[in-house]
């Protein structure tokens, strides 16, 4: 998977996206960062990432086995960002907050579904289950603390759009057969 493009629909290589993230040698320095390198670990199936990087404030809501149930029904298909900045980064070690719209596509019981999220997300100091991954050097970083789901209808992709996984084909010919 290193050299093939990264799951989170940056256009970039795994291995120059989110995989430095995921083998703890950087962390992301964006709300929208963490989310893409968060949805990435559900496509490969990497749990413990998800869980370490849940905000100590509201990890309590969530447990490891939970996440990985519902990850073992899913089938990801892809990402589409509808609302999120991309540049406040961690500075001056300052506490920041910020949200990040999204919708994820994916199969469960073969039927195309989507979850539609606009998530939450905050610096904090480093706790001990994300320093357990890391080997970057910093006091703080960016988390997920939580989310609400907006009432808004997402509209499904018809056969002709442009493929929801982003590999350039149409609906119909890729993950709409």
């Amino acid at each position: 998977m290193n050299s093939s493009q990264c799951p989170c629909g940056s256009n970039q290589p795994y291995s120059d996206c989110c995989q430095p993230f995921h083998k703890g040698h950087s962390l992301p320095k964006t709300a929208q960062q963490l989310m893409r390198s968060r949805y990435c670990a559900f496509v490969i199936n990497d749990c413990d990432y998800i869980y370490a990087t849940h905000s100590p404030q509201t990890r309590h809501t969530v447990s490891l086995a939970a996440i990985k149930d519902w990850n073992q029904q899913c089938d990801w298909l892809g990402l589409q960002i509808i609302e999120g900045p991309q540049d406040n980064q961690v500075q001056n070690n300052q506490f920041r907050e910020n949200k990040v719209e999204f919708v994820a596509w994916y199969k469960q019981d073969n039927a195309l579904q989507h979850h539609h999220e606009v998530s939450r997300f905050a610096t904090e100091f480093i706790d001990d289950e994300l320093a357990k991954r890391i080997t970057a050097e910093t006091e703080k970083c960016w988390y997920y603390l939580d989310a609400t789901y907006p009432d808004s209808a997402i509209k499904m992709p018809s056969r002709n759009d442009k493929c929801i996984c982003n590999s350039g084909k149409k609906f119909k010919k890729c993950c709409g057969s």
